[in-house]
């Protein structure tokens, strides 16, 4: 915690709550073990009754048989985070070892760490560690594992010229159908085909109901409308602005539920090198949810990446193709919402969100909205 950090009181933060978050930073390096399990029990609602008041299911017959089979997935998870590295190790289980290993690889100082010396790792420390030791044998067991916790992505293929993405009808597409291009290169050593460009999306759906998995930060979601000080005249949170106050006019339907998530957009290029002499441009799409309180709001935490828009050169006014994965999602959301489970209440609602905002500069700006920002 920041020494001379000032608690924001007139926000609605409370000493007690800054009390506890030294209290956590103290001990963050302590029962890392104990988060892991913590995260996989919201995920199943393990310590949450699935039944109403009448002992009926909460959720229909099919959304049972998948709530069943996530259970099942998970229930092995938790099993594996008990199960000990190799027998009589204290330290670390199978999934807190992996989940430190792949911590290493992906530091900034360690990028030139390749898959293939990672391979090479697993296996030199499967020799060297008992022969009970249950750590995987390959980087790509490794990440299965993480993605088992639902911490994966889709890869799309893109065209090389930004025409199309290989999705929905162009999904079996070897050319492009615009520019004729084709989907992939082909690798002369080996044969392997290898697509121009890949677009990778971090589905935004199931991060916005894990919010309302925990009962934490189900109740921060809230906050907004809840537990938010609304003085005349004072702005500490979007919230207290006229666009916020407007929209909840247009859409009340929308404002009646305070769960609703409003979101903003963030997005702008970077060189992922660090090297100025490379022209090189990725971009980033981020969602914010600002439902939370401002000190929540604006942590990394709450930060969810949705697209990872691929280079080398920025996709200027083709970010639009690059965007239909999440503008579908978008719509969904908003139009007919999705099935969400609320521990707080211990029932199901229906979770609709918003996109209320974009934070850009003027170039990514004119990129977003088609407008020209130049001359």
């Amino acid at each position: 915690m920041y020494p001379y950090y000032r608690i924001w009181t007139f926000h609605g933060e409370t000493r007690e709550l800054h009390s506890k978050r030294i209290r956590v930073n103290v001990d963050q390096n302590i029962g890392q073990e104990q988060g892991i399990s913590e995260m996989l029990n919201d995920l199943t609602n393990k310590r949450y009754t699935k039944s109403n008041e009448e002992g009926q299911s909460v959720r229909g017959e099919s959304s049972d048989h998948n709530r069943q089979a996530q259970n099942t997935k998970f229930q092995s998870m938790l099993n594996e985070l008990d199960q000990e590295l190799y027998p009589g190790c204290m330290k670390f289980s199978v999934i807190t070892f992996m989940v430190k290993l792949l911590h290493i690889k992906v530091l900034k100082v360690l990028n030139l760490w390749s898959n293939k010396s990672f391979d090479m790792l697993l296996q030199l420390l499967k020799e060297a560690l008992p022969n009970d030791c249950k750590i995987p044998e390959s980087y790509y067991g490794a990440k299965k594992m993480l993605c088992d916790l639902g911490l994966g992505y889709e890869k799309i293929h893109a065209c090389k010229n930004d025409c199309i993405i290989f999705w929905k009808d162009n999904e079996q597409a070897d050319v492009c159908p615009q520019c004729n291009e084709p989907r992939y290169k082909t690798d002369k050593g080996n044969g392997i085909q290898i697509p121009h460009k890949v677009l990778r999306h971090f589905p935004l759906i199931p991060r916005l109901q894990r919010l309302y998995l925990s009962k934490h930060t189900s109740n921060e979601m809230r906050w907004h409308k809840e537990r938010r000080l609304d003085v005349e005249g004072v702005l500490r949170h979007q919230a207290d602005g006229e666009a916020w106050k407007e929209f909840d006019k247009q859409y009340s339907w929308f404002a009646r539920d305070s769960r609703n998530v409003r979101l903003t957009l963030v997005t702008d290029g970077f060189n992922p090198f660090g090297n100025m002499n490379v022209s090189y441009s990725t971009w980033p799409v981020i969602l914010i949810p600002y439902n939370l309180p401002p000190w929540k709001c604006m942590k990394e935490s709450f930060w969810f990446m949705s697209l990872l828009i691929p280079g080398p050169k920025a996709p200027g006014k083709d970010i639009d193709v690059y965007l239909q994965p999440l503008i579908n999602e978008l719509k969904e959301l908003w139009s007919t919402g999705v099935d969400t489970y609320d521990v707080c209440s211990s029932q199901n609602f229906r979770l609709h969100a918003a996109l209320m905002w974009t934070i850009n500069d003027f170039p990514a700006y004119g990129d977003l909205s088609g407008w020209s920002m130049k001359g």
